[in-house]
């Protein structure tokens, strides 16, 4: 089974931002072991400038 959290990086890389967002949050509800990467991915990069991606940062504790 493919983590939630790559399908994420795959749809985020492909600039399908809605769909990588649902894919972030199902990763965050699963508790997927890599999705405390996600600050870090260079696969996120078109999702950090996007509101929705600081408030699951800070949901998830890793906020500046």
């Amino acid at each position: 089974m493919t983590p939630p959290i790559k399908i994420a990086e795959a749809y985020a890389y492909r600039g399908e931002v809605e769909k990588a967002f649902a894919w972030l949050d199902r990763s965050y509800r699963q508790r997927d072991p890599g999705t405390p990467e996600l600050k870090t991915d260079p696969l996120m990069k078109t999702l950090r400038q996007d509101p929705r991606f600081a408030k699951l940062l800070k949901r998830m504790h890793l906020s500046d």
